[in-house]
């Protein structure tokens, strides 16, 4: 055999050896490449999704965001993706009655009639939001609290708070938030008469 013979017989077995070599590197980068994808979709897919999550109720507030949660409570879809902050919204509502009963026993005693703004402004842990109460409910907490603010009879006493909890168990069934939520909102005054009401988170009118 020649040595020119050698030479092309080691040319193009080098040659198969290096197109060889070449198709595994690539075969590794595709496979390499793939993990890393398939590895990053549940990462993009958790940012994408965390940010909703944290989005407190949507961008609803007031009215709004009182007429979805009773729809939802009537069977409609949750279109917003709020069903998760139902605590938030229950706590949010509680603050409003609270400060509409607080606000009305005040106003009792000293003799003024001024009902707070409907929708309220209540200052929360995660920022202010509106919450908002059907007007009929929202004017009867008013006059009840008053009410309750200068009576001195035991009986009567005993009567207003009873009137106070069927209007909130009347708000707590149009969103089908349960007893527990009554029990939280009434807790200020139920079995109060002559101890102070405790202080309630800042709101604003």
């Amino acid at each position: 055999m020649s040595l020119e013979s050698t030479i092309i017989a080691i040319s193009l077995l080098l040659g198969i050896v290096l197109l060889i070599l070449i198709i595994y590197l690539i075969s590794r980068v595709n496979d390499l490449e793939a993990r890393a994808f398939s590895n990053a979709m549940p990462s993009d897919t958790a940012n994408s999704v965390e940010p909703a999550r944290q989005k407190v109720f949507a961008g609803l507030s007031g009215r709004e965001l009182w007429d979805e949660w009773v729809a939802m409570a009537n069977g409609a879809e949750d279109q917003y993706q709020i069903k998760g902050d139902q605590e938030r919204f229950l706590a949010l509502l509680e603050l409003h009655v609270r400060s509409v009963i607080k606000t009305g026993m005040e106003h009792g005693q000293a003799g003024i009639t001024e009902p707070p703004s409907n929708p309220l402004k209540i200052k929360m842990l995660r920022g202010e939001f509106e919450s908002y109460l059907p007007s009929s409910q929202a004017e009867r907490l008013y006059a009840l609290s008053k009410e309750l603010g200068v009576q001195d009879n035991s009986d009567r006493h005993a009567t207003l708070v009873t009137q106070l909890e069927e209007v909130i168990d009347a708000i707590s069934m149009a969103i089908d938030a349960g007893s527990s939520f009554v029990e939280s909102a009434i807790r200020d005054v139920a079995g109060r008469q002559s101890s102070e009401s405790p202080d309630l988170p800042a709101i604003t009118p």
